[in-house]
């Protein structure tokens, strides 16, 4: 089972090359989607873990260059993961092997926070790992894009992340996804990534944005706080999600 690995990279010239160190020597083409103009892309190219770093001409965000790096890409599976974020070893093994099963079209992991503090180890094991052990048995399915891949085909049959959404675009995938297949839940694939945003913004702060967001969503609203309604229900039927421990 071939598998590619799309970073999306806007001005990460400091944590690309700590990203291409972890993906050096793990299967598959590793393609780097660059914006910006800190340096990312000549690190990104002197690097001998990056197959392919295309530009990122239109800089609309992480989902348009997740979707990018995944048109370009010719294996079945894409793996996605940031220029933040380190993937554990044997990462993207962990991934493509659930997709020997047919009925599989994506699989999502668990985030560690990296370099982070005893308190950041513990707020990301409960909101990054224990929730979605518990909220994906019952269908919210929430694949973070720094730690996710999904079958090809299905994922560009599906329109890939939506390039509209202004955040929870990974969430939105990964719930449309999981109404063309299963979508499994491998808590042994983790990642480490920057808990940054969490910093910048506070744990309580960032949950009560995603809980209101999660909440717009529900109701077919912009989660972001848009006006009017962003979808369209189309009731497919798939599935479902689950959790695997093996």
């Amino acid at each position: 089972m071939e598998a590619a690995v799309v970073i999306p990279a806007y001005n990460e010239r400091r944590g690309i090359e700590r990203a291409l160190d972890a993906l050096a020597g793990q299967p598959g083409e590793v393609i780097v989607v660059v914006g910006g103009d800190d340096g990312t892309a000549r690190v990104a190219r002197e690097h001998a873990a990056a197959d392919r770093v295309l530009d990122d001409d239109r800089e609309a965000g992480p989902a348009a260059a997740r979707n990018r790096g995944a048109r370009a890409a010719d294996a079945e599976v894409v793996c996605f993961t940031d220029a933040d974020t380190v993937v554990g070893p044997g990462w993207v093994d962990r991934h493509r092997s659930h997709y020997r099963e047919r009925s599989v079209v994506g699989v999502g992991g668990p985030l560690r926070p990296l370099d982070g503090t005893h308190r950041d180890d513990l707020l990301f094991r409960v909101l990054s790992d224990w929730w979605y052990r518990v909220s994906w048995p019952v269908g919210f399915v929430q694949a973070s894009g720094n730690n996710c891949s999904y079958r090809r085909g299905p994922f560009l049959a599906a329109g890939g992340f939506d390039e509209s959404l202004p955040f929870m675009e990974d969430t939105d995938c990964s719930l449309r996804m999981a109404r063309r297949g299963r979508v499994l839940y491998d808590r042994h694939a983790w990642v480490e990534t920057s808990p940054r945003r969490q910093r910048e913004e506070g744990y309580l702060g960032l949950f009560a944005r995603y809980a209101a967001g999660y909440a717009r969503y529900a109701l077919g609203r912009d989660p972001g706080g848009g006006s009017g309604y962003f979808r369209d229900w189309d009731g497919e039927n798939g599935s479902g999600s689950e959790t695997r421990d093996d």
